[in-house]
């Protein structure tokens, strides 16, 4: 075995959906009442037959970002973030929560959601970008380019 000739010179930041610090939140339960699963860091909305459950993106009452990767249960043995229908999922409303896009983010930004994947981008506030609705009150807090996949934080409400 070789001896390590490079060293980290940053450690690793966050997880995907974990809370970014210990600012108040809001988080809510909900069922997945769509076939369309989606999975941690994703947008979901109130379904419009049973309150209690949600659909990936959509365009009905934003129930949330799902969030709290370590507290759900798993489907399989392998590591995945990854909802099936009927799964339990906490969706945060408010709070500072960390999340991967694939997005250019500048701090300050507005975060939209994709209506039919339930996928985060970024935009200008008030922009208007076909099939993504704004996420009223949010914005970027922080950008951490460093990744190849650029973590950022988003505040909600």
């Amino acid at each position: 075995m070789a001896f390590q000739t490079t060293v980290k010179q940053k450690l690793a930041v966050g997880v995907v959906g974990d809370f970014y610090d210990d600012s108040p939140r809001r988080v809510d339960p909900y069922t997945i009442a769509s076939s369309s699963a989606g999975s941690i860091g994703c947008a979901y909305t109130v379904d419009s037959t049973d309150p209690s459950k949600v659909n990936l993106g959509g365009s009905g009452v934003f129930a949330g970002i799902a969030v709290n990767s370590k507290e759900f249960v798993r489907n399989g043995l392998g590591a995945s973030i990854a909802f099936k229908q009927y799964d339990e999922a906490e969706l945060c409303t408010m709070g500072r929560i960390w999340l991967s896009i694939a997005d250019d983010v500048t701090v300050g930004m507005a975060a939209y959601f994709n209506t039919t994947t339930g996928a985060i981008v970024a935009a200008a506030s008030g922009e208007t970008i076909e099939g993504c609705t704004e996420i009223a009150g949010s914005k970027f807090v922080l950008v951490d380019a460093s990744a190849t996949e650029p973590m950022v934080v988003l505040q909600l409400g």
